[in-house]
């Protein structure tokens, strides 16, 4: 009697389906020791029944296959740190000449490089600069406490004569006063 080729697909008779399950298990579990025998590697195989029954197999032990998995061994964990450790390596590398290459386009002299009086000379030019940013800043600062005052003001519209005869029309700002603070 020959083996003949059966279609893939889901059994539906109960009985023949938990027979079909129990040959199949039987056949992976031999199939995997013997792969574990042949080639001198560890094998863990977990199957789960249709009746939620897991059936485990192990060479040399499912469980120290499993832990083996979830825990790497010292030696794994040395490569990787070590392909961790050249991938920083090139990484610095790549970015120690992207920094070279920007130095030399932008004729910026590193500060290693640079003289005291250079250094010193640097110094009074960001001081002055954060001196005129304080000035700025209070500046701003002014501007919008005065935009605050204006919302609270009220206008007035006068008129004014200039010394060469022209009128022109100006804004007088009065702070508005509540009524019931006059009483």
């Amino acid at each position: 009697m020959g083996r003949r080729k059966i279609e893939i697909k889901r059994i539906e008779d109960i009985n023949e389906r938990k027979a079909t399950f129990l040959r199949r298990r039987n056949g992976i579990f031999k199939k995997a020791d013997a792969l574990a025998k042949l080639c001198n590697v560890e094998v863990a195989v977990l199957v789960i029944s249709p009746t939620n029954l897991p059936y485990t197999y192990g060479n040399p032990c499912f469980n120290d296959v499993v832990e083996r998995i979830q825990t790497p061994s010292a030696s794994s964990k040395l490569d990787s740190l070590m392909k961790e450790l050249e991938q920083i390596k090139e990484l610095e590398e790549v970015l120690r000449k992207r920094q070279e290459r920007n130095r030399e386009k932008s004729n910026m002299m590193g500060i290693v490089d640079l003289k005291l009086e250079d250094l010193v000379a640097f110094k009074g030019k960001l001081e002055a600069h954060q001196e005129g940013l304080k000035r700025k800043h209070v500046e701003m600062e002014d501007l919008s406490s005065l935009s605050m005052l204006s919302k609270n003001t009220k206008k007035k519209k006068t008129r004014t004569e200039s010394s060469s005869g022209q009128s022109r029309e100006m804004y007088e700002l009065r702070p508005r006063i509540p009524r019931n603070y006059l009483e």
